[in-house]
């Protein structure tokens, strides 16, 4: 009975602990992949975000749902519900 309650508490501890490891992993995962987006990809132009592809070339993206306007040095990013970020240049 105590063989059996031993085996069982080391199954649980091996369970717990790679249950663990794998919650680490994965946010360690989540955090590689979602870094903000570097503020000298961004530029405004007519309104519209645009988003630089790569930092090799000259290729920019807009970002859907987005607007902006650059205010005294300050980029004024805007939602289509209104929400709004700024970031100073």
């Amino acid at each position: 009975m105590i063989k059996g309650l031993s085996m069982m508490n080391t199954t649980l501890k091996l369970l717990v602990a790679s249950i663990m490891l794998f919650l680490i992993f994965g946010i360690f995962v989540q955090h590689i992949f979602s870094k903000p987006q570097d503020i000298k990809k961004l530029i405004c132009n007519e309104g519209r975000l645009l988003s630089q592809v790569s930092e090799e070339s000259s290729v920019y993206t807009a970002i859907n749902g987005l607007s902006c306007a650059f205010e005294k040095g300050i980029l004024v990013i805007s939602d289509k519900q209104n929400r709004v970020a700024t970031i100073e240049y």
